[in-house]
């Protein structure tokens, strides 16, 4: 988050009094059920509300005395169980997003959100508030308790605890074991990540011939039963770092088994095949004029589609006026691209970008992306301060968005912006803001007193 010159703003652990008299909302007496939890990823060091499973949660940040953690504060329909279910299912899907483990060591709650303090003065990474701009939030029970498992997995400080909760994964996902044996068998060579390949050669180098029916027996069954061979003996150090090279294997599978079994993406998939930056416009286009668009084909004569409004915001900026509530003023498919044109309804701002739908793309250049029109009116001496303001703030690493004026539904979202060979002179960015600013009080001075 910056501040309005465009500087950043410091993060750090605060008081709990100066955080909790900042945000009102949390002084209200009601029914609150607070979930104290131990992440083992950065934490906010400040309030803040999400939208889950249509209710509202609280982020309690890290303070200076007290644990971190979430909460609701329960309406009087709903149970305390429910309250709690919803809180976890909410750090399930926390802990998906940011491949980390979140214990919960503590439940509280009463009148205030109350939290337990915290003996520990360090050991905690803090952030920004979360992004929660695609928040998934599964409504059937499998995947709910696949996020569940791998929540808990991450937790664990326990190698063969661990090994087994991600093992539950891959029984969730595929009930019947030879569905299961034959997914395994065929994703295993496949896998990458930390350790994977240390735990292949590890279990070659023990004469294992077949290595999912390895981990099976010596893993699975060796922690999960007491009878038969073998078994796990928690005072053999060995069995715990065989376990622990092993380990791996297993996560990965049900991260794995995640993704292609319940459909729900990793951040580093996500990252990698980019679908945010189309989602939401594929549903207002429509699969016929997409498959022209993909193919570079002409679409039909007849295609009609209904462009919405749009607001083009940066995250965690405060909106931009002439960016708000742009309408279509045209769309034209070049090759297999579409080029995509919103301006205001006075016709003094316009935006341009492409829609590369065979590439899964968003393009849009902010050199060559936004167009004005000075009519000497005040309205456009507004638009170039908000102007400058959205090309100070996207230099600075902006995150564009793209919301359906209508709907409120996200279209479009891109990665931070980089620049890229170049510096960007803050302090001449603020001077243009500044600038534009005087010629907008001096205008309205002008109309005030005419001559």
């Amino acid at each position: 988050m910056r501040d309005e010159m465009g500087l950043p703003l410091p993060i750090e652990r605060l008081p709990k009094k100066a955080v909790y008299e900042a945000v009102p909302e949390l002084l209200k007496r009601g029914q609150w059920i607070c979930l104290n939890i131990e992440p083992s990823c950065a934490w906010p060091t400040r309030p803040q509300t999400v939208e889950f499973g249509g209710y509202t949660l609280w982020i309690i940040p890290l303070t200076q005395e007290d644990h971190p953690g979430v909460a609701i504060n329960r309406p009087p329909d709903m149970s305390q169980e429910d309250a709690e279910s919803l809180l976890y299912r909410f750090l399930s899907v926390v802990a998906w997003r940011h491949g980390a483990g979140i214990a919960v060591p503590y439940r509280t709650g009463g009148g205030m959100p109350y939290m337990m303090a915290l003996d520990k003065k360090s050991g905690f990474a803090i952030r920004e508030p979360f992004d929660f701009t695609e928040l998934i939030c599964p409504e059937e029970e499998e995947p709910r308790i696949a996020l569940a498992l791998v929540r808990e997995a991450r937790s664990l400080n326990h190698h063969g605890y661990a090994f087994l909760s991600y093992w539950r994964v891959l029984e969730l996902a595929f009930p019947k074991a030879a569905d299961r044996v034959s997914w395994m068998n065929a994703t295993l060579p496949t896998l990458k990540g930390t350790g994977v390949q240390e735990a292949k050669d590890s279990i070659a180098a023990e004469g294992a011939e077949d290595t999912c029916a390895h981990l099976f027996a010596s893993g699975r069954c060796a922690i999960a039963h007491a009878t038969g061979k073998p078994v796990i003996n928690p005072d053999d150090p060995r069995d715990a770092s065989r376990l622990y090279r092993e380990l791996p294997l297993v996560r990965e599978m049900a991260i794995r088994a995640v993704e292609e079994r319940f459909g729900i993406a990793t951040p580093m998939t996500e990252y990698q095949q980019h679908l945010y930056e189309l989602r939401g416009w594929k549903k207002v286009l429509g699969e016929p004029l997409l498959a022209a668009v993909t193919t570079g084909t002409e679409p039909k004569a007849d295609q009609v589609v209904d462009l919405p409004p749009i607001h083009v915001r940066l995250r965690t900026s405060p909106p931009y006026g002439p960016f708000e509530g742009m309408v279509p003023k045209g769309i034209e498919q070049q090759g297999r691209e579409l080029l995509m044109v919103y301006g205001t309804e006075d016709g003094l701002v316009e935006i341009r970008f492409r829609l590369a739908p065979a590439e899964e793309r968003l393009k849009f250049d902010i050199f060559d992306g936004i167009y004005g029109r000075d009519d000497g009116s005040v309205a456009a001496a507004e638009y170039k301060q908000e102007t400058q303001r959205f090309f100070r703030d996207y230099m600075l690493n902006g995150e564009l968005q793209m919301w359906n004026a209508d709907s409120g539904a996200l279209l479009s979202r891109l990665d931070a912006y980089v620049p890229l060979n170049m510096m960007v002179d803050l302090e001449a960015c603020n001077a243009n803001i500044a600038a534009a600013r005087e010629e907008v009080e001096r205008r309205r001075a002008e109309s005030v007193c005419p001559g």
